[in-house]
């Protein structure tokens, strides 16, 4: 019914059809027909828009109501057309003029203010000065002081104002041994190790002053079983496996000893460090004299001064910081390599060299 009620609706809108007569109006009439089922409805509706001419989809007039959906919205699409290009513009200029209103200034921060407050300065003034660069610094090299040296294999002997007089030969057997790492080695640990007192010590449980009895019965005080207050596992008790005074020393054989200081000795007649100062006669004691008699031989410190039974050039070393003072009888090894630069008295040479 509402396919044939279109088909009604597009004759009158075309041309040539306003003046038919009754008897093709009344054949126009639609016939009844029976209801169709909801999906041939659907399909025979679309068949029939598809095949209506395009006249029909024209803009309706005025004051005529559209036909269907699509129709109502082709009008809307035209009236939206048809309205001024003054109209589509309305919103923009609502818009500008919205921008040009003030807009309210937000307090400014505390940092704002300072920075508005400060005058701008000239741009002059805000260019960074350039500094002055600097020299390089030019590293001085002074010249490294070597100390003094000897004759290699000799004796070089000094006077008090540090001329060298002459050098002197020395014994091969004493000065011109060949060094052994290990007995070297063997003989220092054992002149370190004689140096140890071993005092120390500690009593054990039989050695402390207490009571025997036992401290409370076996059993029934549900501790645990408990002997002597002399106990090691009581405070106050014995130690066990304590420390008790002992000897460090290590024995080592005569020769090895001798041998181990001629090898010292020639290591430093080797490197030319081995001087005999000449004509050191001190009436007192004078560590003054004596520090101005080794500044003067210029030698490598530490020193060591060797004496033979002069107790004053002995007392006159004591009290140098770079000095250290030993008996030909008391020299040891660990003396000698101690030391760098060996300073005989006329007597000490003698009697070391004859040795």
């Amino acid at each position: 019914m509402a396919a044939d009620e279109n088909k009604s609706k597009v004759d009158e809108a075309t041309p040539g059809t306003a003046g038919t007569d009754e008897a093709s109006a009344k054949a126009a009439k639609p016939r009844a027909v029976k209801a169709k089922p909801a999906a041939s409805q659907a399909a025979a509706a679309k068949a029939e828009k598809a095949a209506r001419p395009k006249v029909a989809k024209a803009a309706p007039k005025t004051g005529e109501k559209p036909d269907s959906a699509a129709d109502g919205k082709a009008a809307k699409k035209a009236s939206k057309t048809s309205k001024p290009k003054a109209t589509a513009k309305a919103p923009k200029a609502e818009k500008s003029a919205k921008a040009e209103k003030p807009a309210k200034a937000d307090k400014p921060s505390r940092l704002r203010r300072s920075r508005a407050a400060k005058p701008a300065a000239p741009a002059a003034e805000k260019a960074a000065p350039v500094k002055a660069e600097r020299p390089p610094k030019v590293k001085v090299e002074r010249p490294v002081h070597e100390p003094r040296r000897g004759a290699a294999g000799k004796a070089t002997v000094v006077d008090a104002s540090g001329a060298e007089v002459e050098a002197r030969d020395l014994q091969a057997a004493r000065f011109a041994v060949a060094a052994d790492v290990n007995a070297l080695h063997l003989v220092v640990r054992a002149e370190q190790a004689s140096r140890r007192r071993g005092t120390a010590s500690t009593k054990t449980r039989g050695e402390i002053t207490g009571s025997t009895a036992k401290l409370f019965r076996q059993k029934g005080t549900g501790r645990a079983r408990a002997g002597s207050v002399k106990s090691p596992v009581r405070t106050g008790g014995g130690v066990v496996f304590g420390p008790r005074p002992r000897s460090f020393a290590i024995k080592v054989n005569r020769k090895v000893v001798k041998k181990a200081l001629a090898m010292a000795l020639s290591n430093r007649a080797e490197n030319g460090h081995v001087f005999v100062a000449a004509g050191l006669d001190l009436e007192a004691p004078s560590t003054r004299r004596l520090n101005d008699v080794l500044t003067a031989i210029d030698c490598a410190a530490p020193v060591l001064v060797v004496t033979h039974d002069e107790p004053v050039v002995a007392k006159s070393v004591r009290n140098l910081f770079y000095a250290e003072t030993a008996e030909v009888g008391a020299l040891s090894t660990e003396q000698v390599l101690r030391a760098r630069s060996l300073v005989l008295t006329e007597k000490a040479f003698d009697a070391l060299n004859q040795a």
